[in-house]
């Protein structure tokens, strides 16, 4: 069998894995909300885009591994910001991820989806602090914590948009999700 065509079954055995089994790799995965991210912002689109996905790691855990565990995507803003978005994980020394858009104002920088920085043009970055107005539940699960603080908001604005026909600006359309992934298309 020739080695086109035993590449182009797996190819379409893994697309056929990931539809049944809903297994994305990293970029799809992360990547997208950090595109997302990236266009709320900016409030605008990206113009241009590429990027480079690995797998450093292909053998661990005892499995074979195809997915990515690092991606790096650069492009250019409607608006003429640069960004800079990636992943690295799976390796030694991972560096976690980051967003950093780069504009004739300053720069945006979000590390690990933690640390937001914003440093205007000629100033240093300083760190944003973003308060928690809520307290999160006590009986919720530690992975159901870290995300409560973000997720909450998001069911609160979707209720005022079914019940009060009140659609906030930051909630995030299916208009929204297409566009990102028109953009992952390209990468």
């Amino acid at each position: 069998m020739s080695d086109l065509l035993l590449n182009q079954r797996n190819i379409v055995r893994k697309k056929e894995m990931i539809v049944k089994t809903g297994v994305w790799r990293n970029v799809g995965a992360l990547g997208t909300h950090m595109i997302d991210c990236l266009r709320w912002m900016t409030q605008s689109e990206v113009e241009f885009v590429n990027g480079l996905l690995h797998t450093h790691v292909p053998q661990g855990a005892g499995e074979t591994r195809d997915a990515d565990d690092a991606f790096f995507i650069h492009g250019k803003m409607d608006n003429d910001t640069t960004f800079s978005v990636q992943l690295v994980s799976g390796v030694n020394h991972g560096l976690g991820s980051s967003i950093d858009v780069f504009g004739s104002e300053g720069t945006i920088t979000l590390k690990n989806d933690k640390q937001l920085s914003f440093g205007r043009i000629n100033e240093p970055l300083q760190k944003i602090e973003i308060p928690s107005h809520e307290a999160v539940p006590s009986h919720l699960s530690k992975e159901a914590s870290a995300y409560y603080p973000a997720f909450h908001p998001f069911l609160e604005m979707i209720y005022d948009y079914i019940i009060n026909d009140q659609a906030d600006k930051d909630l995030p359309t299916i208009e929204d999700g297409h566009e990102n992934q028109v953009i992952m298309d390209k990468i």
